[in-house]
């Protein structure tokens, strides 16, 4: 039988309802992109290092060197990542940022038709792209926004002798709005409205007479987030925090099933060149906790994180290696990335 992850992903396309965010529009986004953020367990909107296009379009202007970074990740089930991107400011007070990012499943095989015969392998490709802007406003306070291209393309049959039929949607025009506020050294806190106007558009493909076109919506939210820095045995200590609110769907209309999720991380740079990183994601927050605590305890699930940071000067000059694990949301396995950031 074809795997179970892409018949989720053709019950998404045909617009199929789930109880849970998660199995919505857009969903492939949700997960964490870059090794760092992996390791703190997706908290890293209030202030990153890098990936700023995409974690936090509004700190772009803040930034005193040119970032490049770019890296790979590979997922349990078979899913694989690769990701890159520059930022750079603008004097005085403008910052700007390119981002990539692909996800996909490459090698998808032992799949079969309805008729249980086997079919070629195929593959599940998505690319996203944004483009960041950011401007500072005074010393505490920067805005942003970034503007998203996306494209899927996903198997939706099979037909003459095996080939595959593939189905695909693309899209311009996702919206990101941010803000970061710095309430002192120590601490900064950010708030976000992500995927704005985000949909998919389908062209539907399921076999030579049938075909359609189907407009999917992706979920707008809200994320705030904050990073505390401390001190722990006279070392530098790291607090991430993100709370994510999904409250409307893609046509604004409240959903039926609100919920939030908390992610959360620590970085601890108890030596110069080397970082521990350390996290719990995916602690869920809707209304079986009040009305049905038995089905929350039985569909609980969290993601555990953690990582590091390599500082290779030795190397060259504001080079950096960072590496993430974490456990997947069903515990099937562990996701992976690895990525370098090139500060100059």
């Amino acid at each position: 039988m074809m795997r179970a992850g892409l018949f989720g992903l053709v019950l998404v396309v045909c617009g199929a309802q789930a109880s849970m965010v998660g199995g919505l529009s857009g969903a492939y986004l949700r997960g964490p992109v870059g090794a760092a953020p992996l390791a703190l367990g997706n908290a890293y909107s209030a202030s990153p290092d890098y990936l700023a296009p995409w974690w936090n379009p509004a700190v772009l202007a803040n930034l005193r060197e040119k970032k490049l970074a770019a890296g790979l990740g590979f997922r349990s089930l078979g899913r694989s990542d690769a990701y890159a991107s520059f930022e750079f400011r603008v004097p005085p007070r403008v910052g700007m940022g390119l981002f990539f990012l692909y996800r996909g499943d490459p090698f998808l095989d032992d799949l079969y038709d309805e008729n249980e015969q086997p079919i070629s392998g195929a593959k599940y490709t998505t690319l996203t792209g944004k483009i960041g802007l950011s401007y500072y406003i005074t010393r505490s306070l920067s805005i942003g926004a970034s503007i998203g291209i996306l494209y899927q393309s996903l198997p939706t049959g099979g037909y003459h002798g095996g080939d595959i039929i593939y189905s695909s949607s693309f899209d311009i025009g996702a919206i990101d709005l941010a803000l970061v506020y710095k309430i002192s050294d120590r601490w900064s806190v950010a708030a976000l409205l992500r995927d704005v106007g985000a949909g998919m558009n389908w062209e539907i493909n399921a076999g030579e007479y049938v075909n359609s076109t189907v407009e999917d919506r992706m979920l707008p939210y809200l994320i705030l987030a904050s990073t505390l820095k401390r001190e722990l045995m006279q070392r530098p200590f790291i607090w991430n925090i993100d709370f994510r609110g999904y409250i409307f769907d893609g046509s604004w209309e409240r959903l039926p099933r609100p919920e939030a999720v908390v992610n959360t991380g620590w970085e601890w740079r108890y030596w110069e060149k080397f970082y521990i990183r350390a996290g719990v994601a995916d602690l869920l927050i809707n209304g079986d906790l009040v009305n049905d605590r038995q089905t929350y305890v039985d569909d609980f699930s969290i993601r555990l994180t953690g990582g590091f940071s390599l500082d290779l000067e030795k190397v060259k000059h504001g080079l950096k290696l960072n590496y993430g694990i974490s456990t997947d949301k069903v515990w099937a396995g562990v996701d992976q990335q690895l990525d370098i950031l090139l500060s100059f």
